[in-house]
Order: C-alpha cells, then sequence, then structure tokens
C-alpha cells in the first residue's frame, strides 16, 4: 500500500472527493449511521491516504490542539479488510505524528469493538464506554 500524509490545502479535488466517498461509505452507509460526516476539523487536518493500484482504500486524519494530536476517521474499504492495511496505515499515522509532534500527548476515540486492535498499537483505554453517534466508544490513550 502506498501511503500518503496530505494537509487539507493541498489535497486535490479528486482526492477530496475520494476520501469523502469512502468515508461516508463507511461511516454513514455501512453503519447505518447518520450524522455530519464532513465538519471543519477536515479543514485543520493533515489527511492520510492508502493507495493500492491507484484505488483510495484506508485513510484518517490527523489534527492537534496545544497540547494533543487527535487521530480519527480511521477507515479501510469493506472489500480489503483484514489483510493488515489498517495496522500499516496506523503505523505510518504513529510514526509521522511522534516525528512532527514529539512532545504531544496522542489521542483517539476508538469503536468499542476496535479496542484490542488500538491496544495492539499501543494505546490504553481511558475512562468509560460512551456513545457517539449511537455507536460505543473509548477514549485511548497512545502510551508506547
Amino acid at each position: 500500500m502506498e501511503l500518503h500524509s496530505i494537509s487539507y490545502t493541498d489535497l486535490t479535488k479528486n482526492q477530496f472527493f475520494e476520501l469523502l466517498k469512502l468515508r461516508i461509505s463507511v461511516f454513514v452507509v455501512e453503519q447505518n449511521c447518520p450524522y455530519q460526516e464532513l465538519d471543519d476539523l477536515d479543514l485543520i487536518a493533515d489527511h492520510f491516504l492508502g493507495f493500492l493500484d491507484g484505488q483510495l482504500i484506508s485513510l484518517g486524519r490527523v489534527y492537534k490542539d496545544a497540547n494533543t494530536v487527535f487521530i480519527g476517521r480511521i477507515a479501510v474499504k469493506s472489500n480489503f479488510r483484514k489483510n493488515g492495511y489498517a495496522r500499516e496505515l496506523m503505523e505510518y499515522i504513529l510514526k509521522e505524528v511522534k516525528t512532527k509532534f514529539p512532545d504531544l500527548a496522542i489521542e483517539l476515540s476508538a469503536q468499542e469493538y476496535l479496542i484490542s486492535f488500538y491496544i495492539s498499537l499501543g494505546f490504553i483505554s481511558s475512562g468509560e464506554t460512551y456513545l457517539e453517534d449511537g455507536i460505543p466508544h473509548i477514549k485511548m490513550v497512545y502510551f508506547n
């Protein structure tokens, strides 16, 4: 998989279209969760795109505030799952984040069924499970 980190301002119109199409396919259609997928955080985020044979198959986004880097919108196209692409993407994102922001905490909001996946990458659960758009999530913090 070919991985890229691209700021919002450097995304082409076609890249932005493809990433929204994949996010809507996963987070709105597959999860049957009608919510505002596009938000203002996209404007300040770095977008991570994974391509296989020129096709966008995985993505994520990263944004920060003064003290914390937030990872989110991690998705892999349905017919490419269970092939290690999510792990490859997350390892790439973590490497980039630790290089670019070595002194900032790293957090994400994990869907409950993915907790063990994120633990295997060096995250730990923080707090109680909560509903986000009707789906159980838990805050996770990176400690590796």
